[in-house]
């Protein structure tokens, strides 16, 4: 009789592994789908239908028109977040970017904008001149409707630098249906701009020359004060010998001196502010005015067709494994 060990009732009990078992369920998850290939193709199909739809019926095309501008003077970065803060931009990022983006995106920026009388380059239109609200068929008698479109207009405008920012170059682009209204738009948009924040610079320069004239005024009624006090301290002790008098002496020649330079210091800042007013000129110079747009950049038709075929096809593969595992979960299901 042959003996038993315990290692021969161990292999005997033990399981044989299997080792096609993951092919083997590769294998019914790709039949499956293949049972279901009608069901799969015409879903797959009718998202990509929908699709097509919506690239070449539904979705409005949206052509960019881009300007280029050039800084045209060294203005410190504390003055330009000023400006944007003023503007109500966010704080962060290049003073350049977020002022530009803060001016042609504001309120007051799109409602000039859409008042602004532009050319009417449609084959209707004959270059005749109109305001833009009415080419964009807005209501302006609803202010829901003219609130909603400048909320629409602001989105459209973008400012980033170009490519490196090497040179402090910035590049603006303009949305609009058609390529002649993304032009006018983007032109007539940058002039309001630069003639915005001339007023803006002149506004913020008289904000602060009159704070500078109260300082002028103080620094010099100081400074006229110690200079009598020490006009009179000298014509009443004609002869200064001791020690302490020399002092008082010193003392007030060193607070005149310093009276004056306050003075002398407050008013230069005043005068090159005035200065500065004199010139109330841009930041910014236009290299480039916005461009003609050859082609649309909305919508993406081969991306909307691509994504509808994924999400048909996905969809339906997905629904047919679920109801599968679901079957198989609850065999009493029919």
């Amino acid at each position: 009789m042959a003996r038993c060990t315990f290692a021969d009732i161990m292999n005997e009990t033990r399981p044989a592994p299997s080792s096609s078992e993951d092919e083997i369920d590769l294998r019914e998850l790709f039949l499956s789908l293949w049972e279901k290939r009608k069901l799969i193709a015409l879903s797959s199909a009718v998202t990509l239908t929908l699709s097509a739809i919506y690239a070449f019926g539904i979705a409005k095309p949206v052509f960019e028109s881009s300007a280029l501008l050039l800084p045209t003077q060294t203005t410190t970065s504390s003055d330009l977040g000023a400006a944007a803060a003023f503007l109500g931009g966010k704080k962060g990022g290049s003073a350049d970017v977020d002022l530009y983006q803060s001016l042609l995106t504001s309120r007051t920026v799109i409602h000039k904008l859409l008042l602004a009388p532009v050319k009417n380059l449609s084959d209707t239109g004959k270059g005749r001149v109109e305001p833009l609200f009415k080419l964009m068929g807005i209501d302006t008698t609803k202010p829901g409707d003219f609130d909603g479109a400048i909320q629409g207009m602001s989105s459209s405008v973008t400012v980033g630098s170009k490519e490196s920012g090497a040179g402090g170059i910035l590049e603006i682009t303009f949305s609009a249906g058609t390529p002649w209204l993304a032009q006018q738009i983007g032109n007539t948009l940058l002039e309001i701009g630069q003639e915005e924040l001339r007023l803006v610079r002149i506004e913020r320069s008289d904000v602060i020359m009159s704070r500078l004239n109260v300082a002028v005024a103080q620094a010099h009624s100081e400074w006229d004060s110690t200079s009598r006090t020490l006009t009179w301290y000298k014509d009443r002790n004609r002869s200064i010998a001791l020690p302490e008098q020399m002092l008082e002496l010193s003392r007030l020649e060193m607070e005149k001196s310093a009276k004056e330079q306050k003075y002398l210091l407050a008013r230069k800042e005043y005068e090159m502010q005035m200065l500065e007013r004199a010139k109330a000129a841009p930041p910014m110079m236009i290299l480039d005015g916005a461009n003609l747009p050859s082609k649309k950049s909305k919508p993406k038709r081969s991306m909307i067709l691509a994504l509808g075929l994924m999400i048909g096809a996905a969809g339906s593969c997905a629904g047919v494994l679920g109801w599968k595992a679901f079957a198989q979960a609850t065999p009493n299901v029919a």
